[in-house]
């Protein structure tokens, strides 16, 4: 293959004159060949400078813009490595990809063999672009988990459980997320937590944490720039590739934490080992769809999957109204810091978790109290659920403490015979990492 006739027509793989064998012959030669590799560079600076300069639009006006830039760019482009190359070619690059393909959107897929990180943040920047003109929308997925375990957490071997969220942007964000057994609803000026299984309400500021990771999904965009921000961390784990009428990018993510003790592996999204498939609209560049895998060596499972995405639609204003008809007690997050500080400190946490449960053998429900904001709300199902499940068990082992994923607290190993004589197991999840350094009881129990 000629070295000088591939220079010469480069433009040419920007347009449709080529066969796609002959493009992928074309892209195998310049990605072995360096001479040939730094003319097409030089395609791409021009190419990258008209994108950051140019807005999308149509007819005339679009080819001025381009022709005026071009004018700009000569004098700070550095010089083409081929002298072969005429300015006429560069013109058809410009027109071909604001015309035929709109600004970039050519080189996500040329630059995909050569620069996966640079495909899949071309790609990105579009469809950010496109999801934050969304006034509003309406979003129902699927996760593998259970009705009781918080937003954010997963389950390999669980079903799927439906969930759905609203969102309305402008200055006073209004959303709502639901999922069996929980509800999340935001007024605009504060978040209300409702947990049927707990019988309780939790009230926190707009910025409190409720959802965990699955905030992301309250603003579209955000999911797909933290998506940006790892392609560009981590340059061999995405990929950019097109199919039919869409764009997909996929994305691999390492579990996150420490997994010296493999315990939390896979007990939420950020630490499990994950594939994440997303695909984009080629024309509008909206989000249509989302798969994410967890790859345990032996299979990939989908633990969660965008069923639907609508943009924009009209949503009424009842959705984001609290309504406590039920009469649940509330606990807002300024008594949580409260109940929190009168916790237990100065110990270790098996000595905590010891503790714990000899008060639940003991009826001591005045200590159990002190272990969670959530044990002591006055009417709540959280202690009544403890009272029945542990009244009169017997303690017969507590293991070492241990850490495992990103989890801020310790997991204490314990085995406790109930009242009718079965025994359980578990790894109860604590933590003391408050201002107060007192102890809190996650979960395990």
């Amino acid at each position: 293959m000629k070295c000088d006739l591939i220079r010469m027509r480069i433009a040419d793989l920007f347009d449709n004159q080529m066969s796609a064998e002959e493009k992928r012959k074309w892209i195998r030669h310049i990605g072995e060949c360096g001479e040939c590799r730094e003319a097409y560079d030089d395609f791409l600076a021009l190419a990258g400078s008209l994108r950051t300069d140019l807005k999308l639009s149509d007819g005339e006006e679009q080819i001025n813009k381009i022709l005026k830039v071009i004018a700009e760019k000569q004098a700070v482009i550095k010089p083409l490595h081929s002298p072969g190359i005429a300015w006429q070619r560069i013109l058809k690059v410009a027109a071909t990809i604001v015309i035929v393909l709109g600004v970039a959107a050519g080189i996500v897929y040329l630059t995909t063999f050569r620069n996966p990180v640079q495909a899949a943040g071309n790609l990105l920047e579009k469809s950010i672009r496109a999801m934050t003109s969304l006034k509003s929308v309406y979003m129902v997925f699927a996760v593998r988990t259970s009705m009781n375990e918080n937003f954010e957490s997963i389950d390999p071997t669980a079903g799927f459980i439906e969930f759905k969220v609203w969102k309305e942007f402008g200055k006073e964000s209004k959303w709502r997320f639901d999922k069996p057994g929980r509800c999340i609803i935001m007024d605009g000026q504060s978040q209300y937590q409702l947990n049927k299984s707990g019988g309780y309400i939790l009230k926190g500021s707009p910025k409190a944490g409720f959802v965990g990771w699955m905030r992301l999904f309250l603003e579209p965009a955000k999911i797909l720039e933290s998506e940006m921000s790892f392609a560009k961390d981590h340059p061999s784990s995405c990929l950019v590739k097109e199919t039919g009428d869409q764009l997909e990018l996929t994305v691999k993510a390492k579990a996150l934490g420490n997994y010296s003790n493999p315990y939390a592996l896979n007990a939420t999204i950020p630490e499990a080992n994950t594939r994440r498939v997303y695909c984009f609209d080629k024309e509008s560049h909206l989000l249509k769809a989302l798969n994410v895998y967890v790859e345990t060596g032996k299979e990939n499972i989908c633990v969660l999957k965008l069923i639907s995405i609508t943009a924009d639609p009209i949503l009424p204003d009842s959705l984001f109204i609290f309504s406590n008809h039920g009469g649940s007690p509330v606990l807002t997050l300024e008594e949580w810091d409260s109940a929190t500080a009168r916790g237990l400190k100065g110990i270790g946490s098996e000595e905590a978790v010891r503790i714990f449960f000899t008060a639940c053998e003991k009826s001591d429900w005045g200590t159990v109290q002190r272990f969670s904001p959530l044990f002591s709300i006055s009417g709540s199902n959280t202690l009544k659920n403890i009272q029945r499940r542990y009244e009169g068990s017997r303690l017969i082992y507590i293991g070492n403490s241990f850490t495992s994923g990103i989890y801020a607290g310790e997991y204490v190993p314990y085995l406790l015979q109930l009242k009718s004589g079965d025994t359980i197991e578990g790894n109860m999840a604590i933590r003391n990492d408050n201002p107060y350094h007192t102890w809190n009881i996650d979960g395990g129990y």
